[in-house]
């Protein structure tokens, strides 16, 4: 599953573990995923977004944030957000055409899940989504995004079912139609 990690993002999921055992968690959530992106400050993450210089203020601001408590001797799984931050780093990390996963891809991957304290958080530090997509695809020589494309394909995707409705009204229209001119 995590062959195409680098050794660098290994070592932070590693980290969130820790994190999360630190924090007496019975989950890896994304907010341990963030913290440990501040170990390494020599991560592509850190060197691009100098996250290890927030890492005090995470840690204030993220105080007292635990799930459910379980022994440390446990092996801890990743709660359903951990799992959708790393579906997420890896959909970013395809989106560049990278062979592996950086930190840079994980801190993308965090900035997506919205239903974690982690955007916001970023977001004090002045990094959103559109800002670090753009930053990374500039550290590897690919142009600059002046909007998001996803935004473009979800409102496409609104207009599916209003599309797949008129479809239907058409062909049920021509149906009647030849309905009617047979049974003349």
């Amino acid at each position: 599953m995590y062959e195409r990690y680098a050794e660098e993002t290994r070592r932070a999921i590693f980290f969130a573990v820790w994190e999360a055992r630190q924090a007496g968690s019975g989950y890896v959530e994304p907010e341990h995923l963030l913290l440990s992106l501040t170990h390494d400050a020599d991560s592509k993450a850190n060197q691009l977004f100098a996250l290890a210089d927030h890492a005090e203020g995470f840690r204030k601001q993220l105080e007292g944030y635990a799930s459910a408590k379980t022994p440390t001797s446990v092996d801890l799984p990743l709660s359903n957000a951990g799992k959708r931050v790393l579906a997420y780093t890896v959909q970013e990390a395809d989106k560049v055409a990278s062979k592996s996963i950086g930190t840079e891809h994980l801190l993308l991957g965090l900035l997506r899940e919205n239903k974690s304290t982690v955007p916001p958080l970023l977001a004090t530090a002045g990094i959103s989504l559109h800002s670090a997509r753009n930053r990374v695809r500039q550290e590897m020589g690919q142009p600059v995004l002046e909007r998001e494309p996803e935004r473009e394909a979800s409102s496409r995707k609104m207009l599916r079912p209003f599309a797949a409705f008129l479809l239907l009204i058409v062909v049920l229209s021509l149906i009647y139609l030849i309905v009617r001119l047979a049974f003349r």
